[in-house]
């Protein structure tokens, strides 16, 4: 007859492949970190107003005012800039400058949009600087903060037979670098 019992406690034993898979998954962790996957150097966080109060986007946006009437709008960007570097080297990041845009068709003959444009920009404060090479026409004009602006027209033939009219304006603040 049994006069004692002996009571154990049973351990429960984990099953072999969880500590393969955690192992698995710490080796697949590292080597994700190591390949530049697990975070990396990460891109400088945006410094600046590149346009404080919007006053460089109100000199630029008026700009797209300037296409004759009767032309077909095919594009439209207002005054904008972003965060950026153009060759990704994390020293060279900064504000690209503002720049306003349209892209159109028709609006005349190219004499007749090259006038429109040049007394539409005239009465806005532009001043013409002339046209550099064939179917290029610039402007410029100063803009808050003391620094220069300038303006193109582009065409006919960009693209289709079409025009392209953009004013730009460097940042304020922290231009990027290097471009």
């Amino acid at each position: 007859m049994l006069t004692h019992v002996i009571i154990r406690r049973v351990r429960r034993r984990r099953p072999r492949w969880s500590r393969a898979a955690a192992a698995a998954l710490s080796a697949l962790a590292l080597g994700l970190t190591a390949a530049g996957c697990g975070g990396g150097p990460r891109p400088p966080q945006p410094v600046g107003d590149p346009d404080p109060g919007h006053r460089r986007a109100a000199v630029l946006n008026p700009v797209l005012t300037a296409v004759p009437l009767g032309a077909g709008v095919t594009g439209r960007q207002s005054a904008q800039t972003r965060w950026d570097s153009c060759d990704g080297v994390l020293s060279t990041f900064g504000w690209d400058p503002l720049t306003a845009q349209a892209e159109f068709a028709g609006g005349g003959s190219a004499p007749a949009v090259v006038a429109h444009v040049q007394e539409a920009l005239r009465t806005l404060g532009w001043s013409y600087d002339g046209s550099p090479t064939q179917g290029q026409y610039q402007w410029h004009r100063a803009v808050p903060g003391g620094a220069g602006a300038q303006a193109e027209l582009y065409g006919p033939g960009v693209p289709d037979g079409g025009w392209m009219l953009q004013a730009s304006a460097p940042p304020a603040t922290h231009p990027s670098d290097g471009c």
